[in-house]
């Protein structure tokens, strides 16, 4: 009796290793993964913004910023190239340094920073020729070599307080 417990042990921790070393990715690999995506953030981004979103995630992708129940909290793939793309025309030099990679299973987290300086009024700040750095913070789920959804929190707040600073 004793002795099947030990197994029952062995062979679900033998199951668990195995699927998480069959989705694990390496650092490298993951920013192989995630470079096209942040490539859009890179103003000035040559090249379609549609066509590099399709190569950087799946047909099903899925952004969210708050909570999935939240009207707005989640977008799927056609508001998700809006914004990018409204995001290239009114910080033109926008920026996103990634800082740091960290990767578990299929999950890749990215620690950026995003920097620009607006070209208009932004977020409903008056347009004063001053630039923002926040911090950001993205899950990446993996599947099937593209990013299948995004967990993002960026630090807007910030960024409006440095637009408005006297």
């Amino acid at each position: 009796m004793k002795t099947f417990p030990r197994i029952a042990f062995a062979a679900a921790a033998f199951v668990a290793a195995f699927n998480v070393s069959a989705q694990t990715l390496t650092e490298a690999q993951a920013r192989a993964v995630v470079a096209p995506w942040y490539a859009m953030f890179n103003q000035p981004f040559q090249g379609d913004v549609a066509g590099q979103h399709d190569k950087a995630v799946s047909p099903d992708y899925k952004t969210c910023w708050g909570p999935e129940d939240v009207p707005g909290g989640c977008w799927g793939r056609e508001q998700s190239i809006k914004t990018i793309a409204n995001f290239a025309k009114t910080v033109p030099d926008m920026k996103f340094d990634i800082k740091e990679v960290l990767v578990s299973g299929n999950r890749v987290i990215v620690r950026g920073e995003v920097s620009g300086t607006p070209s208009g009024d932004f977020f409903g700040v008056p347009h004063g020729g001053k630039s923002f750095k926040i911090s950001a913070i993205d899950i990446q789920t993996i599947e099937g070599g593209k990013i299948a959804r995004t967990w993002h929190m960026e630090n807007w707040l910030l960024a409006l307080g440095q637009l408005r600073a006297k």
